[in-house]
């Protein structure tokens, strides 16, 4: 579906955020440094298509892209009949960007709550830094069960 498709670009997006946001919280010392006590940074990671996949809220938009979709599509037929051919395509151009939008307005609201509660999460376990798993070959600390955990708790994911 298209949303897979812009959920990657978001999600890489989001990812150097999210990197960004956690360490600018969590830290005070550089990025990978030892610290004055000369303890090694904690890392963490999460798989956050796993995470996204399962969050109720990508359900939710999957159904309301659907809806406007829909609603789109009856438009189009609607306003399409006394329309030339390149007008037609035109009104078609402009219904798929609407769309195309408000799907990255859906999933940039998932990927916004999933950055948050993984730098929640971090916090909580003292990570200092939070990878995406795709990107650790060896070692670090698996938050994802803790991040769909907390979506749990706050009622996001049945």
């Amino acid at each position: 579906m298209a949303l897979n498709r812009v959920l990657q670009g978001f999600l890489l997006l989001a990812l150097i955020l999210m990197l960004i946001g956690v360490y600018t919280v969590v830290t005070e010392t550089p990025l990978l440094q030892a610290g004055e006590s000369g303890d090694r940074v904690a890392i963490g990671f999460v798989d956050v298509p796993l995470i996204f996949e399962q969050h109720p809220e990508k359900f939710r938009a999957e159904q309301i892209l659907s809806e406007e979709a829909r609603r789109l599509q009856a438009l189009l037929e609607e306003e399409a009949e006394d329309l030339d051919p390149q007008e037609q395509q035109e009104l078609l151009d402009r219904y798929q960007m609407e769309l195309m939008l408000k799907e990255r307005e859906l999933v940039l609201a998932v990927v916004e709550e999933i950055e948050k509660i993984v730098g929640e999460v971090a916090v909580e376990k003292n990570i200092e830094v939070v990878l995406e798993r795709q990107n650790v070959i060896y070692g670090g600390h698996d938050l994802t069960q803790d991040v769909l955990e907390k979506i749990r708790e706050a009622g996001s994911l049945d």
